[in-house]
Order: C-alpha cells, then structure tokens, then sequence
C-alpha cells in the first residue's frame, strides 16, 4: 500500500516532466505504464492478502483439530465422543451431521453410536441396507478413504437414498488403530454439493484414526476397571474368610454354653435371658454363614432362589429398624414366586447390601421411604429398589463400593446391577437376572413349596474380551446351572485356573495375552471340556480342533448347540470322573 501512495504522488510529476517532450512523441506512455504498475501492485497485494487468510484459516482450523483430539482423547464414553466431534467438525470442516460406526467382531456388523436414547442400529457386513449405510460397509472392506462429492451421481447404492435429510455429499473415513479398522466415521452434507478438499480429507483421516484410538482406550480402560474389581473382590472375600474363621469358635462355644444353662435353667428368673442370649448367638451363626457362603462363590451350589420370597425375608428382617429410624417401606413384589438359578447367600448378602445402602442413604432425608418392585420382562427378573433420597446423599466412593461387591456376584449369575439417578426421580438400584426356564421352575416347588437342589455344580470360565458375546454367554450358562467367571483375557483366566476348579472353559478366539492352542493344552487335564468360541461356523477350525474334550462353539451362541455341548462336557467334569471312580 505503501508503494500505491508513492506511486500516487509521482503521477503530478510524472505529467509535468511529459510537457518536455515534443508533441507526437508518445508522451502518455508514462502514465499508462504507472497505471499498469500500480494495478499490478493492487493485484499482488490481493493475492498476498488473500494468501495470508487462508493460512490464517489453516492455522485456526490446525488449533482446533488439535483441542478436538485432546478432548477425544480424555472423553469418558463413545457418546460423548459422538457428541465432541460432532459440535467441532460440523463449523471447521463445514458439514451438516456427523455419524459413528463402531465394528462388532462378535457380530460382524457396524454399530452406529447415538447421543440420546435412541434404538441402536445395527449394520450388517455381508448384507448392508441401500443407502448411505452402504457407503460405510464399503469403506470398512475396502479400508480407505471415500469421498463421494455428489450423492446423485454416486456409483454406489447410496444414491437411491432419498428423503427431507437425505445429504448431498458424503465423506466416509475408516478409523484405522494399529492396521485394523475399529469403525468408520462418516460427514454428510446436505446444503449443497461438496468437494472435499486434500486438507479435508487428511484432516478428517487423523481424527477418525484419533477416535479409533480413544475408542480402543475406552474398552481397555472398561477392561482394567473390572480387573480391578475381581481383585478388590477376592480380597474382600479373603478378609471375611479369615474373620469368619475367627468367628466361629467363640459363636460355638457360646451356643453350646447357652444351651447347657438353658437346660439348668428352666422354671427359673434367670431362664428369660439365657433363652434371648442363645436366640443372639443363633442369629450371629447365621450372619456368619452367610459370609461363609458369599465368600466362597466357588462351593456354592446352585439351585433355584425364589427372589421373592427372598426380598420378604429381607424386609421382614430388617422392618424392625426401619420403622424406628421413620423409614416407611412398600413391598411391591410379587406374590407368586420368581425363580432364577443361582446361589440363595450371595444374592441373600447382594439384596442386603442393597437395602441397607439405601437405609443409610435416609439419614437426612425429609420423607424416608423405600420401594421394592419386582416385574418380569422377555424371561429377565428385574428388582427395583429405590429411596426418597436426595441425588448426591451418599458419596461417590461409597456407592462405587456397594456396587462393586455387588457388581461381580450378579455378573456371575448372567445378570447386572446398575443406579439410576435422575434429576426428576428417586435413585433406584436395578438388579436384572435371568430368570429359571419352566422346568426349572417346577423341579423348584417340592410338596410343601420347599426347594429341591439341581443336580449340577459345575462351574465355567469365559474369556471373552467382547462384552456384548461374554454377557450372552454368561446369562445362557447362568440359565443352565453354571456359576459362572468372566474375564477379558487368557493370562487372567491361566492364573484364576490355578486357584479355582473349573469343570469347562469357553475361549474366544480373539483372547488377548496367551494364545488359545497352548492355553487349551495347559488346561485339557485339569477341566472337562475347553471351548473354542469363533466367528461364526469354521469347518476347518473344527475338523483340526475338535475331539478329546475339546469343541467348538460359534457365536453368536444358538442355545441348541450350547445345550449338546454341555451334554457332551458334563460326563467329563472332574466331578463326574469321581463320582464314576
């Protein structure tokens, strides 16, 4: 600009020098060259400018992508993820929606993640839906970048999808961690056609591959946590073991006493309160079976539990206290018995816990209640128990703990405990168990309404790192009688094998740490069957593997197959062998 001015003021200079010349010697060739000078400078100064901008741009859209993977990165869900990327890429790379893929290798299909409470879509990989879903199958077989700048001319199926959102261009980019595709991310625009740029492309290519990352931190992470809570379990349960033991004798003792002076006691003043002192140390030999059997998950047998007449017990048990401390309870379980298979103490102490965190949750509660709801859903039991106390009463880590006890024991028995705490309602615990088949049920109920014992007490290892199949596979062994251990990977399961008899091991595949083959001949001798789990049915895989104790199981597990197998492993559990011997 500087140069425009300077330009400028020799122009009344430039005219007087050009009076010097003759006339017709061309002396306003001066002036046009100036003219063409100074247009020249504009221009370049407009370039430089407009140069400069975009680099501006550049530089802004570079620091925002940076502060969008530190966010990805530290994000505490795949939903907020989701939501992360979607408020950031729909301004800096100008696009109307964001969508994420995440891949299912227990069943071959993509998941798309949603932020509100919307169905989940499942995408299958070998028979995709028209529409732009099959745009994302194809980029997840083909692993690379697509960019389809114009939907209509798009040689895909996708161009038959019409609609009010339908977009108009579309950017699929495959979410690549360490070689392997974990999901695709997809950018729709629907104003108008869009050519992504080179720069576009890249950047969208560094973050799908930084949300594949978090996502796959995310899962570890899920993975460490239950990890942390079988530890923090087992230590729980050594602790009681050994206070337990401790128990014992003096509880002995003082039931034995208690009965002799009972015995010379009667008729006398003294006869009351050697009666009330044998009725206590009865109720505390109870508590301490009850820890005995909570403790020692694997001597447990399991039968059918009639949780409601469990839960009656429980309130019965506890109604004393409640209703000195103001505490008004609603039992509205079921009159009819519920039945699910598994181990009446370790569900006993789980409700229990339950019942007195929400007790405690009351202390300083205007309007102390307690409701207990029982109901029935697609053969699932689920038990409610929720308290008219303030969101944030009890704090994080005492909750964390509660459920954390709670957590493993209902997993063990195919279920899961969750707290529900919105800003509208009470909290309220969620307890959901698998519930007993109808022959169950009905070997269940004896003359009197007793319960009859099954015949099984066998237990299972699952090493299965997807959580989706393990929870299938663990709620079809709880329904069948099994207790059951969940773990995510191979070196966990070899050292739980070392610890706890195990009458049959399911192994996925794709277990991290120790290899399936050398695991399955560490553990042939010491359990009755192992499993191989495996993506669908392999023929080859079963010709070479099966025999001798071992099989193969395809997931997503059909209850059929999972019953012949476990006909054919219950002769050759260690139990079984001795019982023959």
């Amino acid at each position: 600009m500087r140069l425009i001015w300077v330009a400028a003021a020799c122009l009344p200079a430039a005219a007087q020098t050009g009076s010097r010349f003759p006339p017709g010697s061309g002396w306003f060739l001066q002036p046009l060259m100036l003219i063409v000078g100074i247009c020249a400078l504009i221009g370049i100064s407009f370039l430089l400018w407009s140069r400069e901008h975009r680099l501006s741009r550049q530089r802004e859209r570079l620091r925002k992508t940076y502060h969008l993977g530190e966010e990805i990165l530290s994000a505490s869900s795949p939903e907020a993820i989701l939501k992360r990327v979607g408020d950031s890429l729909v301004a800096t790379l100008s696009v109307t929606r964001v969508h994420l893929y995440v891949y299912n290798r227990a069943g071959k299909t993509l998941d798309a993640l949603t932020e509100d409470n919307a169905e989940p879509v499942s995408i299958s990989l070998s028979a995709p839906p028209a529409g732009t879903q099959a745009g994302a199958v194809a980029c997840f077989h083909y692993r690379t970048l697509l960019a389809i700048p114009d939907i209509a001319r798009s040689p895909f199926p996708i161009a038959g999808d019409h609609g009010a959102k339908a977009p108009k261009s579309l950017l699929f980019v495959p979410m690549m961690v360490q070689g392997d595709v974990t999901g695709i991310l997809q950018l729709d625009q629907d104003q108008r056609v869009h050519e992504f740029t080179m720069d576009e492309q890249a950047l969208a290519q560094h973050l799908a591959n930084q949300i594949g990352v978090a996502l796959r931190l995310l899962e570890q992470r899920s993975v460490q946590e239950q990890l942390f809570r079988t530890e923090k379990l087992a230590a729980v349960g050594r602790l009681i073991s050994g206070v337990v033991n401790e128990l014992q004798t003096p509880l002995a003792s003082i039931s034995d006493l208690a009965r002799r002076a009972l015995e010379k006691a009667r008729a006398s003043a003294a006869e009351r309160e050697v009666a009330a002192i044998a009725a206590e140390a009865k109720k505390a030999a109870a508590m301490v079976a009850r820890l005995v059997a909570f403790a020692g998950a694997e001597q447990v047998e399991a039968r059918p539990v009639s949780v409601s007449g469990l839960l009656h017990n429980l309130i019965e048990f506890r109604e004393g206290d409640w209703k000195a401390s103001g505490i008004r309870v609603r039992d509205l379980t079921a009159r009819e018995p519920l039945f699910v298979v598994g181990s009446q103490g370790q569900l006993e102490q789980v409700f229990l816990n339950l019942l007195v965190h929400a007790e405690q949750s009351l202390a300083d509660a205007p309007q102390k209640q307690i409701t207990v709801r029982t109901s029935v859903l697609a053969k699932r039991l689920l038990v409610e128990i929720s308290f008219s106390a303030p969101t944030g009463s009890r704090t994080t880590e005492e909750t964390a703990a509660v459920l954390g006890v709670t957590r493993s024991v209902i997993a063990g028995h195919g279920g899961e405990v969750r707290l529900i705490e919105k800003n509208n309602a009470d909290p309220r615990f969620e307890v959901e168990l698998p519930s007993a088949s109808p022959k169950e049920r009905a070997t269940a109920v004896a003359a009197n309404g007793g319960l009859i014992e099954l015949t099984r007490n066998l237990t299972a290892l699952v090493i299965e790192p997807d959580e989706t199949a393990q929870r299938q596979i663990v709620s079809s062994l709880a329904t069948h009688g099994y207790r059951v251990v969940p773990v995510a990977n191979s070196d966990t399961a070899l050292e739980l094998s070392q610890r706890i008899r195990f009458d049959a091991v399911f192994c996925s595949v794709h277990a991290p740490g120790l290899n399936w083959v050398e695991l399955s001949e560490r553990l042939q001798s010491r359990v009755g069957g192992f499993i191989l789990l495996s993506d669908g049915y392999d023929a080859e895989l079963s010709a070479d593997f099966e025999g001798d104790g071992r099989f193969v199981l395809a997931k997503p597990v059909q209850e059929a197959e999972l019953e012949r197998i476990l006909r054919d492993v219950e002769p050759m559990t260690p139990l079984a062998k001795n019982g023959a011997a």
